[in-house]
């Protein structure tokens, strides 16, 4: 999924590494511990040091009374081309030192392939590998979190702390057609501009993104110069969490960021290279009624820089291990379903039938088509050695050029906009019958009802689009001086539901992932119309005059019987997992109490990622993530803080 082939990506690293010299690639940070100690106590102990965890570790180390310990498997990667150049994203995943390296179970509905599940392994988690992009769903889709049970989550009460996450630029003028300048009062009223993460807007853009947009805008699709605002349907030009201004032409992460501004407090201590293994609870308290205390976690050292022992905890325990291994600690730890726990051997504490079920991933797939004519794309890369020398030397220099820019032009688009009057009744059609299902659980069939109405609206969106100027992101090689264009297409309201449950009561295995990619006759029928329209929108003017025709497919698979073979062989997770450990009632499936973010059952075992998203949205996750970890962060100290605004 790179956008280098794999002969450039070794040359390229070795070259900016020189450029950019790696500093040591492992820390603890700062730390209270003795070295040859096996516990210490926290009054927190917050087990990830990812997108959410340092949220969480920079907010509450910010009062001096308290101590925090994160404890994170991966190191910290400092200076590091795969992680802080943009135009390298991808190229990292995968990669043991960067990547867990999950992959999923066999996929029923793809022919039983398995697929790669990747999360970040390092400090920041998968905020410093994902793609970059960052955008927001539309206020109608964090309502529907308050609509299922979730109470005090919604659009209102996310924005604020969508605000103080960021650090946002205003946008450029006239890189869209149609576009007009969003004024600066209705930009500061959506966005934030003194948060910690810095997001900005691209530096280069291919000439091929008025032709895409043209042609978009010409098959009804429409441009949206304020999608941050509530409404993120239609095209726009989005921000990618890229320093422009601190550390300028920089990955802008949560390590760069959260756990750089906090990483000297004397009160915060970071084990790196260190795995929870189990939350240890309070037998004292387990008597019918009674809440379980988390009193301390176990963790292992997975290299030499790591930790192995058991961290205690005064106050709470946070569980900030994403929405694939927060479920595996819990049943690790005895919370999950009782059949479920009692098959692989462990004592159940809590019976939680929703812990690792109700997971949800945007399903996605590459198309790519050959050019004709002069068009400016990454492929010059590829192409032309020379280019690429000057290229690295300028962005190791200035971090300036093609090295400093990622994709740009996203597209999300109402179910009708894009697809037939005819698929679109089937695709009602199917999802109604899902909804008629008796063997649906009480969450799926709330969620159902939400999303059936969904595929009605005009301001919430069933289909990604995404233009990627250049090739290289298929399965199928460029050519040789070759230029390509690539468009995304993904389903963003999936009716499949997968699940993340362990196989063993070994903490260092992996959890059977099963997100059950396009099991619903729904997602698959909405996939294809997804692939169906980029093809449509290259075969319409003016784009059309700039492709010479697909690559891959290839022409002799582009009717529906061939996209779907295409579709089986291709599909990608965009790896947005989500859900499996929703905060919603106890009643519904849910596993923690929306309030207070404690896990029922639990007097103060809390989660704070993307586990707690009861549904998922139309946008890429991260920017929501952060978000939820400092409105989380404020639920957390709100706990603590009396009238007087000291801590109890």
């Amino acid at each position: 999924m790179s956008p280098l082939s794999p002969a450039v990506l070794p040359m390229l690293v070795s070259s900016l590494a020189v450029y950019v010299a790696a500093a040591s690639r492992g820390s603890i940070g700062t730390s209270l511990v003795d070295s040859t100690a096996t516990n210490a106590t926290f009054d927190y102990v917050i087990i990830g040091g990812g997108t959410a965890g340092l949220v969480v570790a920079a907010r509450l180390s910010e009062n001096p009374n308290v101590t925090v310990a994160v404890v994170e498997a991966g190191i910290h990667h400092i200076d590091e081309p795969l992680v802080d150049t943009p135009e390298m994203f991808g190229q990292a995943l995968g990669n043991p030192a960067f990547d867990w390296g999950f992959t999923t179970a066999p996929q029923e509905a793809l022919g039983g392939t398995v697929m790669g599940a990747s999360r970040g392994k390092m400090l920041g988690g998968s905020s410093g590998l994902n793609f970059l992009a960052w955008d927001r769903g539309s206020a109608k889709e964090y309502d529907a979190w308050h609509k299922l049970g979730a109470s005090g989550w919604s659009w209102d009460t996310m924005l604020p702390y969508f605000k103080k996450s960021e650090s946002a630029l205003l946008p450029p003028e006239g890189i869209l057609p149609g576009d007009e300048r969003t004024s600066e009062s209705a930009f500061n009223a959506s966005s934030g501009r003194s948060g910690p993460v810095q997001t900005s807007y691209n530096v280069l853009y291919s000439n091929l993104t008025s032709p895409f947009v043209e042609a978009a805008t010409s098959l009804g699709i429409w441009v949206n110069n304020d999608p941050y605002a509530g409404n993120a349907t239609g095209l726009y030009n989005t921000q990618s969490a890229i320093d422009r201004v601190k550390d300028a032409g920089r990955r802008s992460y949560a390590a760069s960021t959260y756990y750089s501004v906090s990483k000297d407090r004397p009160n915060l201590t970071v084990f790196l290279g260190t795995q929870a293994t189990r939350i240890n609870f309070s037998r004292g308290s387990r008597h019918v009624g009674a809440h379980l205390r988390a009193e301390s976690v176990d963790v292992v050292a997975v290299n030499q820089t790591g930790f192995s022992g058991t961290l205690a905890a005064r106050r709470d325990v946070i569980l900030s291990a994403g929405a694939i291994q927060t479920p595996q600690l819990l049943e690790l730890s005895g919370i999950g379903g009782a059949a479920i726990l009692k098959d692989i051997g462990i004592e159940t504490l809590v019976d939680l039938p929703g812990v690792g079920e109700n997971l949800q991933d945007h399903p996605l797939v590459f198309q790519d088509f050959e050019l004709s004519g002069s068009f400016s794309t990454f492929d010059v890369l590829r192409n032309n050695a020379t280019f690429l020398s000057e290229a690295q030397a300028e962005y190791a220099k200035n971090r300036t050029g093609i090295f400093a820019a990622d994709i740009s032009i996203l597209g999300f688009l109402p179910l009708h906009s894009a697809v037939s009057s005819e698929s679109l009744a089937t695709i009602r059609r199917s999802a109604y019958g899902l909804l008629q299902s008796p063997h649906l659980s009480p969450l799926q069939r709330a969620q159902y009802h939400i999303q059936l109405g969904w595929l009605h609206d005009d301001d919430t969106a069933h289909i990604e689009i995404l233009l990627y100027a250049g090739g290289g992101l298929t399965k199928v090689a460029p050519a040789s001086n070759k230029t390509y264009v690539t468009i995304n297409s993904g389903v963003m309201h999936p009716f499949s539901r997968g699940s993340v449950h362990i196989n063993s009561t070994n903490p260092l295995d992996a959890p059977i992932i099963d997100p059950r990619y396009l099991d619903a006759d729904v997602d698959f029928h909405s996939m294809l119309e997804a692939t169906k329209f980029a093809h449509k929108i290259t075969k319409t003017a003016p784009l059309a005059d700039a492709v010479a025709g697909p690559h891959a497919p290839p022409a002799n698979m582009t009717s529906d019987a061939g996209l779907t073979a295409y579709l089986k062989a291709n599909l990608s997770p965009f790896w947005h997992h989500a859900g499996t450990a929703a905060m919603v009632p106890q009643k519904l499936g849910g596993v923690v109490d929306p309030t207070t973010l404690t896990v029922y059952g639990t007097a103060n075992l809390r989660v704070v990622d993307a586990s707690l998203i009861p549904l998922q949205f139309a946008a890429h996750t991260q920017a929501t993530i952060y978000a939820i970890a400092e409105r989380a962060s404020d639920i957390i100290k709100g706990a603590r803080v009396g009238g007087s605004g000291h801590d109890v």
